[in-house]
């Protein structure tokens, strides 16, 4: 009976252990001494909602909707942060040669939805299963050079008060911290 029952568990266990994988050959590596950021917007709450995506003072995209951008990077302690109808931060001490995801979805307040970076749990099925779906759907959004200066020149004015939005998150210490380590292995 105790074999039964261990045998049972152990097959549940690797049954929902491969579940729970990134199945896509989407997610690259990034060139060689560099780190790859995804961040992905796996749900619709919030669809019109159109979130900008910063790392520090950089302007690297926006989307609305279900989607997902790629960002290549150098290693480190850096600072992305997303605009919608609010702002959210995230510390990130990126590895090099890592690859690493983070949801961007919308959550729901009082008056209005806000943009929230949300941590992959790599254990979650549910959360991995999103990622899957919206990979399978999904090409990543790209942007040239010229088309993220040109949004920034636009975006100057709400910029800067973002940023000292940002600046003051950060003295405060309300931020989701990603860890080196929370990174994707396939």
């Amino acid at each position: 009976m105790k074999k039964t029952i261990l045998t049972l568990v152990l097959l549940c266990s690797i049954s929902i252990s491969s579940f729970a994988q990134i199945k896509s050959d989407k997610i690259t590596p990034p060139s060689e001494g560099k780190s790859v950021i995804y961040f992905l917007r796996t749900t619709s709450l919030g669809a019109l909602m159109n979130m900008r995506y910063f790392n520090k003072d950089s302007y690297i995209g926006k989307f609305k909707g279900v989607n997902y951008l790629r960002y290549e990077c150098d290693p480190g302690k850096t600072y992305f942060w997303i605009k919608a109808e609010n702002i959210d931060v995230l510390e990130a001490n990126l590895e090099p040669n890592k690859i690493y995801l983070v949801e961007t979805n919308a959550a729901m307040g009082a008056f209005s939805a806000a943009a929230k970076f949300k941590i992959v749990d790599f254990e979650n099925p549910k959360q991995i299963k999103r990622i899957n779906k919206l990979l399978a759907k999904k090409e990543s959004k790209t942007f040239t050079e010229e088309e993220l200066k040109k949004h920034m020149k636009r975006m100057s004015k709400a910029f800067q008060k973002g940023m000292k939005r940002v600046r003051s998150k950060i003295k405060k210490g309300d931020f989701k911290k990603l860890a080196g380590d929370m990174n994707y292995t396939e």
